[in-house]
């Protein structure tokens, strides 16, 4: 029986095409974070064009990227998800039981931040956690992680349950955008502020007298 030699490895990729894809993921990700700022500081119409030009790449890069508009609007959101997903991670690390309420309020601001984006994405039936079915599960579960923790150290409620948690982050859009909040991290990061301390559990101070537990700087 013939011998056959072992398949040749495959080539590796020369230097200068690793610099590229490296290249492209630095663009990608400056042309992401230009959107993100200018869609909230300056609304939705601002043009690809202009993103670019913001970005400091060329025109066909974005275009490259993100064919329409809706498709950057939908990468935008996923990248702010990514980003509270590694929050939250970092969070999980510092076994501080009161991170819940800080990733809480990253969530909010994040949302009201990028409150145009997501209305936009709504009014096209795109759903992000149809989109990105796995980034959205990741959050969930950081959230009721730490929502365990809290509960656990006594720090939220006891009857207080993730998806409860999670509607109510989703209220906490619909309320900054009813207020008008979403142009002021002062007015938004109240809205929020209220939103949380109803998820403190009471305490009491006296015969017949409840107050909360100390607000969530």
């Amino acid at each position: 029986m013939s011998s056959r030699s072992p398949d040749p490895e495959p080539p590796v990729a020369p230097r200068r095409d690793r610099e590229l894809r490296a290249d492209a993921r630095r663009n990608r990700e400056r042309v992401l974070r230009t959107a993100q700022r200018l869609f909230a500081t300056e609304g939705l119409g601002v043009s690809l064009d202009e993103i670019a030009r913001r970005a400091g790449v060329g025109p066909g890069t974005v275009h490259r990227h993100f064919p329409t508009k809706e498709e950057l609007y939908l990468a935008v959101a996923i990248d702010m998800l990514d980003g509270l997903v590694g929050e939250a991670e970092a969070l999980a690390a510092t076994g501080d039981p009161e991170a819940v309420f800080t990733l809480l309020a990253r969530m909010m601001a994040s949302g009201a931040e990028n409150v145009a984006v997501k209305s936009a994405l709504e009014a096209a039936e795109f759903d992000l956690r149809t989109a990105a079915p796995d980034v959205a599960e990741d959050l969930t579960r950081h959230v009721a992680d730490l929502l365990d923790r809290a509960r656990t150290a006594g720090a939220v409620r006891e009857d207080l349950t993730a998806d409860e948690v999670m509607a109510l982050v989703a209220g906490a859009f619909a309320a900054i955008r009813h207020a008008g909040a979403e142009a002021s991290p002062e007015r938004s990061a109240r809205i929020a502020r209220l939103i949380l301390d109803g998820l403190r559990p009471p305490m009491t101070t006296g015969p017949g007298r409840r107050r909360s537990r100390r607000p969530h700087a």
